[in-house]
């Protein structure tokens, strides 16, 4: 968290039906996922947080500002309260371009108010080819870079985003993830972000919020929960996802090979074209990565990497293993071979990972 930014405290409580949601936290600046099951909240809290849901009790504030107050009878207007939100259906006008679209979210905002002009994002989330495009024939990836473009134009001063990387492809989602850092941390902009991918939540979040039935099953940093027993019931580490930042340092066409540093280990990856220098996003998912107590010899795949066990996270049918070369890796094993390779914090681990098992998306 950066100093300047704003805390989001949420105490509410609101019944609808059967199900209720109970919910008393404070929120620090920067990236805040909300993370839990299908019917546990995350999306009501969020629409109690824009103005769209009323809560029976409680209060929302934010810097000062209160949303919300059932004991003085306060309720801002959602739109008075400079929320941007994105949905997972991103909602743009079709009868506009993308260009338009963005322009709407900035010339409704007071000039005092304004931090960023259309341009000016355009060219941050790497649309500008798609400016005067409409909007129906864009991608999912590309509608969501749009959506995120509009809600900035009007310089909110909270971001919502309710599973906004959930429909669309993997090279979109490692962009966006990147972006979403940037601005939490160059805007400092709170976010609240919901998503019921683990991946999502360890590459973005710098706090999780946890939700189960209404109720805050847990709250902290996002390493810490992966050992919460109400988290590994929610968490698929089979399908967890690695998003590495890292530098290319060299292209060898003729064998279409790429070498990108990633900390203190060098990734070798299929042939990118990317310039010498450039940044680019590795994905590589947990179940994808050998583990080896010893080095290995004789192999064909092209990474060997020298890591650290910095933590050793159980479920009932998996083991995640968090490697450390600079740069932090989640690895998936069973328990058995975490048992016979003896892998415990502070072991020395080789990580062996083939170059055709890395997917790399550019910055």
């Amino acid at each position: 968290m950066n100093s300047g930014e704003s805390e989001l405290k949420v105490n509410l409580r609101l019944k609808r039906g059967n199900f209720q949601l109970c919910c008393n936290a404070q929120l620090p600046g920067g990236v805040t996922a909300v993370y839990g099951p299908s019917g546990s909240g995350k999306t009501t809290l969020l629409n109690c947080v824009a103005g769209f849901t009323v809560p029976d009790d409680g209060e929302i504030r934010i810097s000062g500002t209160t949303f919300f107050s059932g004991s003085s009878h306060i309720n801002l207007a959602p739109e008075k309260r400079r929320v941007g939100y994105v949905l997972q259906e991103s909602g743009l006008f079709p009868h506009l371009s993308v260009e338009k679209n963005i322009e709407y979210g900035f010339n409704l905002t007071p000039k005092n108010l304004r931090k960023y002009t259309p341009r000016q994002l355009i060219e941050m989330m790497g649309i500008t080819h798609l400016s005067h495009r409409d909007t129906k024939t864009l991608s999912g990836g590309e509608r969501q870079r749009v959506a995120l473009s509009r809600s900035l134009a009007s310089a909110p001063q909270l971001l919502l985003l309710d599973e906004p990387l959930a429909s669309i492809d993997a090279p979109s989602r490692g962009f966006i993830i990147q972006k979403l850092k940037m601005i939490s941390d160059e805007m400092r902009i709170p976010v609240l972000y919901v998503s019921h991918s683990l991946s999502e939540v360890i590459a973005i979040a710098d706090h999780v919020l946890v939700l189960s039935e209404g109720s805050v099953a847990a709250e902290g940093s996002p390493n810490i929960l992966l050992g919460h027993p109400d988290v590994k019931k929610l968490s698929d580490f089979n399908a967890f996802e690695n998003f590495l930042e890292g530098i290319v340092i060299s292209e060898d066409s003729e064998n279409y090979i790429t070498a990108v540093e990633v900390g203190d280990a060098n990734f070798l990856v299929s042939h990118t074209g990317s310039s010498i220098g450039s940044k680019i996003i590795l994905s590589i998912r947990a179940s994808d990565v050998i583990l080896s107590g010893e080095i290995p010899s004789s192999l064909s795949a092209r990474n060997v990497i020298k890591a650290t066990v910095s933590d050793v996270h159980f479920s009932e049918n998996a083991v995640l293993v968090e490697c450390d070369f600079g740069e932090k890796m989640l690895v998936e094993i069973t328990r058995q071979a975490q048992h016979q390779l003896d892998i415990n914090i502070t072991s020395l681990i080789y990580l062996i990972v083939k170059a055709s098992s890395i997917m790399t998306l550019d910055k």
